[in-house]
């Protein structure tokens, strides 16, 4: 079983994620650090260097060959990876994917003053924009779960329940 968590930045993603994978006794891949390790070269430096295309495509291909892998995983993709390219179609046919819906105003508490994430630039209306030009590819995961009011343990013990 692989599971994949996607939805905006600020989410969850990555504490769910790790979470999650304790809870499943599964592997747990952070794409975001995957990339990191990787290139050697923190987010923000390759947002700078290679512009949000390039930051993209690597993204894509490592998301690619994660999800190939062989047995099972749990995998928390950036914000942007299912709304770029075929990205969320290459996600829902390797994995099951799981939407964690948050409203857009507890994601920008969350992330507004966070310097590694390169989007915040873009700031409040930016960034509520880009949220929602992106919810149709979220809305498009296997599964859904609010995340309203909802710790990181509450969340990943009713992804137990669905995925069961």
């Amino acid at each position: 079983m692989k599971v994949t968590l996607i939805g905006f930045m600020g989410c969850g993603k990555s504490t769910v994620g790790e979470l999650l994978s304790k809870k499943l006794n599964l592997p747990f891949i952070d794409l975001d650090s995957l990339i990191v390790e990787r290139t050697g070269r923190e987010i923000p430096q390759i947002f700078k260097e290679l512009g949000e295309e390039g930051f993209r495509e690597i993204e894509r291909e490592l998301l690619r060959e994660v999800l190939k892998r062989e047995g099972s995983l749990v995998l928390s993709v950036g914000g942007g990876a299912p709304a770029y390219r075929d990205n969320i179609e290459v996600i829902n046919k390797h994995s099951t994917s799981i939407f964690l819906n948050t409203p857009f105003e507890s994601l920008w508490e969350r992330i507004f003053k966070d310097k590694n994430r390169p989007l915040v630039k873009l700031g409040r209306e930016g960034l509520k924009e880009l949220y929602l030009k992106r919810l149709p590819y979220y809305k498009r995961a296997n599964l859904e779960v609010e995340c309203r009011d909802k710790s990181p343990e509450e969340i990943a013990e009713e992804i137990i329940l669905k995925l069961s």
